[in-house]
């Protein structure tokens, strides 16, 4: 099971590489320091999760820590606007990504409800 400081400090760790990436090709610009605001935000976010919850580990808990799902679903967002840019090709792409992401999510809750049933 991944911990949610893990996908946190993955998810930081991208946005200053391309903060990094940005800076190298267009120093004059401030869109770099937008994803570095966005990677020191999501570090404080990440130590926030540190402080320990109240309720303990071997507690059940009703939903996943992590959903692959979500992230399909988060991409296929993602490729809908960049399609807006790019043509209405990628834009279908992206809302079959969103589609394809939305059966996984209903797939899942499904699941759980059965799971809770038991």
């Amino acid at each position: 099971m991944i911990r949610p400081i893990v996908v946190l400090a993955g998810w930081g760790a991208m946005l200053t590489v391309l903060a990094l990436v940005l800076l190298l090709f267009s120093p004059p610009q401030y869109e770099w320091a937008l994803l570095a605001g966005a990677a020191l935000g999501l570090a404080a976010f990440g130590v926030l999760l540190l402080v320990p919850a109240s309720r303990p580990d071997d507690a059940p808990r009703p939903m996943p820590e992590t959903s692959l799902p979500t992230v399909i679903v988060a991409w296929g967002l993602a490729i809908v606007v960049l399609g807006i840019a790019a043509g209405p090709w990628l834009l279908a792409l992206g809302a079959e990504v969103v589609a394809l992401g939305l059966f996984g999510l209903i797939r899942e809750v499904r699941a759980q409800r059965k799971e809770r049933q038991r």
